[in-house]
């Protein structure tokens, strides 16, 4: 009889030990399971907020490009550099641009790509004596030059930074970068200028 209820107890105690095995096991599945869900909700919730915030700067420059705006890159120089300009535009004499340093240049170049002046484009082209005339160098321009100034001149507009690289320049050549940063779209933007007759003009190469 003592073996019996031995037998009979032990047996229930197995059996006790395998329900809690069992329970334990449930829940750590069911919190394995919670863990798994919290941690898709969060995935989900900062995607959401990562295309919110897209979106709305996406609306945001969409607003900004709508709204309308003069802009001009001469604007953008001091007054002393404006007048220059405006002197060398009734002469077309070259010798107005000898004070402008070569990042000057470069903009005086992407003023009169986006103005479409192209003789002034020409006059400020660097040529290297590939050219004959102005007429053949004109032509090279249309042609070759442009098409990707005029696009470069439009999304540069509103550039926050422009400088000359001194590690890569020498003293008839410059390197010139320019930087714009507008909600989602950033680029640099990085133009060569050499001197020729005491003027920096803007080299648009291989010629």
């Amino acid at each position: 009889m003592a073996r019996f209820m031995y037998k009979h107890c032990k047996c229930h105690y197995y059996l006790l030990i395998m329900l809690f095995l069992f329970v334990l096991a449930g829940c750590q599945s069911e919190e394995a399971d919670t863990a798994s869900l919290l941690s898709q909700i969060k995935e989900q919730e900062e995607e959401m907020a990562r295309l919110i915030r897209d979106n709305q700067a996406l609306r945001a420059s969409i607003q900004q490009l709508q709204r309308p705006q003069a802009f001009s890159y001469i604007e953008q120089l001091g007054e002393e550099a404006r007048g220059h300009y405006q002197a060398f535009l009734k002469s077309e004499d070259l010798s107005h641009f000898e004070s402008f340093t070569s990042d000057e240049m470069f903009v005086v170049f992407l003023h009169s790509v986006a103005t479409g002046e192209d003789r002034v484009s020409t006059l400020i082209l660097y040529n290297d004596g590939s050219f004959s005339d102005e007429l053949e160098l004109q032509g090279y321009y249309q042609e070759n030059i442009f098409r990707e100034y005029s696009e470069m001149a439009f999304d540069f507009r509103y550039f926050y930074d422009l400088h000359v690289d001194e590690l890569q320049s020498r003293e008839d050549k410059d390197i010139v970068k320019m930087s714009v940063r507008f909600e989602l779209f950033s680029a640099t933007h990085v133009a060569e200028l050499r001197k020729q007759d005491n003027i920096w003009k803007v080299f648009a190469g291989p010629y």
